[in-house]
């Protein structure tokens, strides 16, 4: 009777333990890292475009002038006519294509950068909601001179939290609110917080 007694009890103990063991929620740092990387799709290639449409001076009409300046680009033509823009020798190496902007002007496209993966910075478990809070930074790789001219402080680390939920299936993002992996680590990398 005490063996029986003693069964029981030893299988309850048992029981028990392997149920909190079940429910314990770990995160080590290359799980981490492995979630950010496929959540974001690291690495992720940018680019940049130039034309020479003075109406859009803060965007790739003002990107133009800068690298006209640098010498990566020239223009011929005028504004009644329109402008010819074209890559000099100095920037034919970057030029990755062309396209047209919303006013039908010529563009062209050049290596930007990469944004990659740097380190995991912290993660915080909550048990009882079943979460981890990862702090993570990404940096910028592969930097054309297109890119060294255009954003001076390229070469800085950025800081992104993300918050991914436990199932039973694995770790899931908690929330993207129906963002595009490219946009989230746009959001990163100019500084927006989440």
């Amino acid at each position: 009777m005490k063996l029986l007694h003693l069964l029981k009890t030893t299988l309850f103990i048992l029981t028990i333990s392997l149920l909190q063991s079940c429910n314990q929620i770990t995160l080590d740092k290359q799980e981490a890292q492995t979630l950010i990387v496929k959540t974001l799709n690291l690495p992720q290639k940018f680019h940049e475009e130039a034309n020479a449409n003075s109406n859009d001076p803060w965007g790739a009409g003002g990107r133009f002038y800068t690298l006209e300046k640098a010498g990566f680009v020239a223009k011929n033509g005028n504004w009644i006519y329109g402008y010819k823009i074209y890559a000099t020798e100095k920037g034919k190496p970057y030029v990755i294509g062309e396209g047209k902007d919303n006013t039908g002007n010529k563009t062209l496209k050049f290596k930007g950068f990469d944004i990659v993966f740097n380190e995991i910075n912290g993660i915080a478990i909550n048990k009882e909601q079943h979460t981890a809070t990862i702090r993570f930074s990404l940096k910028a790789d592969n930097i054309s001179p297109i890119m060294r001219v255009l954003e001076k402080d390229i070469d800085g680390i950025k800081m992104g939290e993300l918050v991914f939920r436990k199932f039973d299936t694995g770790w899931q993002l908690e929330s993207n609110l129906n963002k595009s992996s490219v946009e989230m680590v746009m959001e990163i990398w100019k500084g927006k917080r989440r």
